[in-house]
């Protein structure tokens, strides 16, 4: 869930609205753990998580009231209510199977066993014809609506082909090449919903997860340009310099000199284009970065 985040909102954007995030601290971003009956998380991440997973209020709304519904169809009656009551039980049961019946079209025995067994069982076992004349009830069915391509999408997916070449230039201003800085090349950005962006714009987001640069490869444009404009400057390349003019970390400029076997006093007395440096390393846009352990 934590990468269909990071797809859906761009690190940029993430990263001014979570402070822990912009500091790399990306390990534990989603906690499992509570305190007190609530996920020990900010009240940021909640909120990115809710908008992530239920897109707007409503459709949060809406997600609440059935879960409130389960809950009750599984809650026990509580004594006094109607346990001595034949009448009383039947009804009270024949509501509670009805609305689970009517959150799934597709709901089955198992799925009443497991949501609200009680009231299953004894329907079952006191009821069972009005249970057998409920499932044999027609279903309102609901026509699949089939979502036509949009007519732009093979437009916009040249304009992604023609365009990406030119983000991963290495220049001032550097950004990664996310999902988010991707749809800058187009006249307008795709729908939010992934299931929207697969049925409509199939070919241009095929290209968009296709052509997204990795956290490491990132790293290597940031550098390879740094070198590169510390040598035209005529300025020592060692990381008291790089971190003077970059973001780079000590222990990435590290590891990247160390794996790529850097010579970078004879680079600096030759020089070297960013561009040049960046394709001698061989290594692809969506690179997983050096193989050995570096945390942050």
């Amino acid at each position: 869930m934590f990468a269909s985040i990071q797809d859906s909102f761009g690190d940029e954007l993430l990263s001014k609205i979570d402070p822990a995030y912009n500091k790399g601290k990306h390990e534990q971003w989603i906690r499992l753990k509570s305190d007190k009956g609530q996920l020990n998380m900010p009240l940021v991440r909640h909120l990115i998580i809710a908008l992530h997973l239920f897109k707007n209020a409503d459709m949060f709304e809406t997600a609440l009231r059935n879960e409130s519904i389960l809950l009750s169809a599984s809650s026990p009656i509580r004594q006094g209510e109607a346990e001595d009551s034949q009448g009383s039980k039947r009804a009270t049961y024949r509501k509670k199977i009805e609305m689970l019946l009517a959150l799934r079209s597709d709901a089955d025995m198992d799925y009443l066993w497991k949501k609200a067994y009680r009231p299953t069982k004894w329907i079952k076992e006191n009821d069972n014809a009005w249970l057998m004349a409920k499932f044999r009830a027609p279903k309102k069915v609901v026509a699949a609506v089939e979502m036509a391509v949009d007519p732009r999408d093979s437009d916009y997916a040249a304009l992604i082909q023609a365009g990406v070449d030119d983000l991963y230039r290495c220049t001032t201003n550097l950004k990664r090449v996310n999902m988010r800085n991707l749809q800058t090349l187009l006249p307008r950005s795709l729908p939010h919903e992934i299931s929207l962006r697969t049925q409509k714009f199939p070919q241009t987001y095929q290209l968009i997860k296709l052509h997204q640069e990795s956290v490491w490869h990132f790293r290597l444009r940031i550098l390879v340009w740094t070198v590169a404009e510390l040598i035209k400057m005529k300025l020592p390349v060692r990381y008291e310099t790089v971190r003077l003019t970059s973001v780079v970390a000590a222990k990435v400029f590290t590891a990247f000199t160390s794996f790529f076997e850097w010579d970078l006093e004879s680079i600096a007395k030759t020089g070297v284009e960013a561009e040049a440096l960046l394709k001698s390393t061989g290594v692809s846009r969506n690179w997983e970065g050096p193989p050995m352990p570096i945390s942050f």
